[in-house]
């Protein structure tokens, strides 16, 4: 892929339980839950071509007209979360220039592009796109103006599923350090999918509901905090009734759906304050669902953990794990009002 050409033209205790007795489920996860290479020749200037018509033209109605990935070009509906993870990421990376996302939409037969600061949403892959994602390996490359150069890799979900292609495109001039810039690419590539579940998620609606609890709450540094802690954790997801609020819903992650109502397996936690483990389908993924306590003890909603996991590894030790976690949280929630107080 060349994002460089053209261009200019251009997120009291709980009820005692006994372990053994704790039900172990194994399903599908409910969705609300390298070493550098050599630097390659600079080539022709692929991916910023201009798009043939109708086909190009087609391919990207098709991709704006798919209810979830929706895009705020002209469509009326929301952006996905894709375009959210692009805009937040090169908010914090002020040196970054372009960065685009190359996914097969759910349903979809081609690799487009999803989401990206240069517009081109529906674009077909090119072949170097494609060799990215096959390959697993990365593509360098200094555009020919020796102004740009661009590291593209393969785009990953949190457990390192390979699910599309990551384009990144900084600044260069002659004599630069493309090794450094490669590190840094890979890094944001490896934050970026710790706040992907899996393909779908990039999908999901952005903001998921109109009426989602802001974004800047107590419960989302404490769920940031804790998982930059906790370089292993997957997923942190709090589901909680905010004051006023008629029902339960996710009130902060580290994958969107934040007001996506709680399901009944969240709803059962929350009631019963017995815990949940489960097993996702294919066995990468543990997932824990707690109570969420307040410094006092008492219930304020519910809390999910999600580890990595292998085969034969200890669930009981994955529980005691996640209420460790929860119970690091506590001293710090005072209450519900507390917890969805703008920090």
């Amino acid at each position: 892929m060349d994002v460089q050409t053209d261009v200019a033209r251009t997120q009291a205790s709980e009820p005692a339980h006994r372990a053994a007795t704790v039900p172990i489920r194994i399903r599908a996860m409910r969705p609300a839950l390298s070493a550098p290479s050599p630097v390659l020749p600079a080539r022709k200037p692929a991916m910023i071509r201009r798009l043939s018509l109708p086909a190009s033209a087609a391919f990207a109605l098709a991709l704006l007209t798919t209810p979830a990935a929706a895009t705020a070009a002209g469509t009326g509906a929301p952006p996905i979360y894709a375009q959210h993870l692009v805009d937040k990421t090169l908010k914090a990376q002020p040196g970054v220039l372009i960065m685009a996302l190359h996914v097969t939409p759910p349903g979809k037969s081609g690799n487009v592009i999803i989401a990206s600061n240069i517009g081109r949403i529906g674009k077909p892959a090119d072949a170097d796109d494609l060799a990215v994602i096959r390959s697993g390996q990365p593509n360098l490359e200094v555009n020919k103006a020796g102004s740009r150069f661009e590291v593209e890799m393969p785009l990953q979900d949190m457990v390192k599923d390979t699910i599309g292609a990551l384009s990144v495109v900084f600044p260069y001039h002659a004599g630069a350090d493309k090794g450094a810039l490669e590190q840094r690419a890979f890094a944001i590539r490896d934050q970026l999918r710790r706040h992907i579940l899996t393909l779908k998620n990039l999908f999901d609606p952005f903001p998921f509901v109109a009426d989602a609890p802001p974004a800047d709450t107590l419960a989302q540094k404490l769920v940031d905090e804790t998982l930059a802690a906790h370089p292993h954790l997957l997923v942190i997801g709090m589901h909680v009734t905010p004051p006023g609020g008629r029902q339960n819903v996710i009130v902060a992650s580290n994958f969107g759906r934040i007001g996506k109502p709680g399901d009944s397996d969240d709803m059962g936690v929350v009631t019963s304050g017995k815990p949940k483990l489960e097993i996702n389908a294919d066995g990468k993924r543990f997932e824990v669902e707690l109570w969420l306590l307040d410094r006092s003890g008492a219930s304020v909603g519910a809390i999910s953990f999600v580890f990595p996991y292998t085969r034969g590894e200890s669930q009981q030790a994955l529980l005691k794990r996640a209420e460790a976690l929860r119970d690091a949280l506590r001293p710090r929630i005072t209450s519900v009002a507390a917890l969805m107080a703008r920090d």
